[in-house]
């Protein structure tokens, strides 16, 4: 048996038997179980994905059990201590927190600082003064100073003490806990100027937790740290390649908003959702459903959603219920979306809480009942969902599920549209332009028009057109007027539509403009626009029988009307 002196000696040990392996999980409880450590955790992370899926394969990771068992038996410490932790996380073995104290005790008792360590923590969940009896031990007997990390917990008048004595040993997590309290408490810009230096100096070493901070401070520009988009890849990166699940979304997420293939990102998010991150699960499952090039990859999305949602986490469960309901990437299943909007909604998830609301209100899923459609708005919306907010908007000016309400319907879209929701931003228009909810005020209804066209609202766009047309609120200008119109047209608005083909219309010299006029006003009435329908049986009297019924092609839909 080789001599095992250090926890790289053990990590060479357990990759040499499991780098045989066929089994996906082997590869993630050998990057689990070198945590802070530079190994092989790449070709760990490229063997378990080369054989994901793969279950009904023999594990040989129990073998890797078996070689330190044998360790242990002759007193090895780093064996002793591993089996233990092994055991109480479940790795390569069932998960028995029974076992791994006993590994923990024996190698406890034959001086191992960190079984102690583990054996305190174990104890504080029942005997407070016990397990500061231990942690004393370990950090005074023992010489391990990393025993105040954990101790900080249990003695709080002397919290900081602990932490800042935890800071001086050689553990990385303790050095990293102490520079994060620095960080979280500094206050000059010399403070927070040192203070990142801890962080950085755990991060240099290996510790994975200080890499995803050091990432995120140049990703958002805390702590005197600039706004870094190279120091943002390249901590997330160092993290990632010590197999800090962590690490891995933000590098993932970081390489999404870069240049480089999504391919890149999708490798790193994955690798994070393998090793059981919910929130990278979630992420990875979006972009396969979303950008997913094929029917496979997009039901491989489809399960990490699931995967994730089944972790209770709740971002996941309203994209997954989404694609259950409509059948995107899975057969549709609405038994099942139900069953994760229901679950979400009781769980505080706004998401759900919102989608569970248009189920009622539209009869989707469940037996329509608006009233219940506007509470669980009213709901999100209290949680500052701005989306909710808008669709509260909507049931109070339309009457769904309460009492017809244009001020509340008015102070719903003035908030919404505050939030950046630019369907709001087109509806506090409207309001000020027909005076509903709010005195009328052309003007300013025309200003909010066009904040909402410039962020692209194709129903903003088409009105902008028609207010130039008309001289609205603007001076009159044909030209401005045809510019919206197009903008809205190119979208296939039906009212940008309809007005720009009445624009062209009035172009009597112009034939190729007049033949224009037809085409796009037949797309109007064919999207169910009733003034088109009615101008095509007009000015088109000698239409073909296909033109003639086009307003029977047109799914039903509410006109809209001209600007006052």
């Amino acid at each position: 048996m080789t001599d095992i002196h250090s926890d790289q000696d053990l990590d060479e040990l357990v990759w040499s038997i499991v780098q045989q392996s066929t089994h996906p999980r082997d590869f993630l409880d050998f990057i689990r179980h070198t945590y802070n450590r530079q190994s092989e955790q790449e070709q760990a992370f490229v063997l378990a994905e080369t054989y994901w899926g793969k279950e009904d394969v023999p594990r040989l990771f129990p073998k890797a059990v078996e070689a330190l068992e044998v360790l242990a038996d002759q007193g090895n410490l780093f064996a002793i201590y591993n089996l233990g932790r092994w055991h109480r996380l479940g790795y390569g073995v069932e998960r028995d927190s029974a076992k791994g104290l006993a590994w923990y005790r024996k190698g406890a008792d034959l001086g191992c600082s960190r079984s102690l360590i583990n054996i305190a923590r174990h104890t504080g969940n029942e005997d407070v003064p016990a397990a500061i009896e231990l942690f004393k031990k370990a950090a005074e007997v023992y010489g391990d100073l990393a025993a105040h990390c954990y101790w900080a917990d249990y003695d709080k008048a002397n919290y900081v003490e602990h932490l800042r004595l935890g800071g001086q040993s050689s553990d990385l997590f303790a050095r990293y806990c102490w520079a994060f309290h620095c960080v979280k408490v500094a206050d000059t810009d010399s403070e927070k100027e040192a203070a990142v230096a801890l962080v950085r100096q755990a991060a240099e070493k290996g510790e994975g937790l200080a890499c995803v901070s050091m990432g995120q401070y140049y990703a958002s520009g805390l702590h005197g740290c600039p706004v870094d988009q190279e120091n943002h890849l390249y901590w997330s990166k160092r993290g990632a390649n010590l197999g800090n699940e962590r690490a891995c979304v933000a590098y993932g997420m970081a390489l999404l908003d870069s240049s480089e293939p999504r391919s890149e990102a999708w490798k790193y998010l994955k690798r994070s959702a393998m090793l059981g991150e919910a929130y990278g699960q979630s992420v990875l499952g979006l972009q396969m459903l979303n950008h997913g090039s094929s029917p496979q990859v997009q039901a491989e999305g489809v399960e990490w959603l699931r995967t994730a949602s089944r972790q209770s986490y709740l971002p996941a469960m309203s994209k997954l219920a989404n694609a259950l309901q409509y059948g995107k990437g899975c057969e549709v299943n609405e038994q099942e979306a139900l069953y994760w909007l229901e679950t979400g909604t009781q769980q505080g998830d706004v998401d759900c809480q919102v989608s569970m609301g248009t189920a009622y209100m539209y009869g989707d899923l469940v037996q329509k009942n608006q009233e219940k459609g506007h509470n669980l708005y009213y709901l999100a919306n209290l949680q500052g969902d701005a989306w909710a907010t808008y669709l509260l908007g909507i049931s109070y000016e339309n009457g769904h599920g309460t009492q017809e309400d244009a001020k509340q319907a008015f102070d719903c879209f003035q908030s919404a549209a505050e939030k950046g929701i630019i369907a709001a931003t087109y509806k506090v228009g409207l309001s000020y332009l027909y005076g509903q909810g709010v005195e009328k005020d052309i003007p300013a209804g025309a200003k909010w028009l066009h904040k909402a066209a410039k962020r692209g609202d194709a129903d903003a766009q088409a009105y902008m057109g028609m207010l130039f047309v008309y001289g609205h609120g603007v001076q009159e200008n044909k030209e401005t007027a045809t510019y919206w119109l197009k903008l809205a047209a190119e979208q296939d608005n039906r009212m940008g539509l309809r007005e720009l083909a009445l624009l062209y219309a009035d172009e009597r010299i112009d034939s190729e403009k007049r033949a224009e006029a037809v085409r796009l006003m037949a797309k109007a009435a064919a999207k169910g626009d009733e003034r088109a329908q009615e101008w095509i049986k007009e000015h088109c009297p000698e239409r073909p029988e296909w033109l003639k019924g086009i307003e029977h092609l047109a799914l039903p839909n509410d006109s809209e009307e001209h600007p006052d």
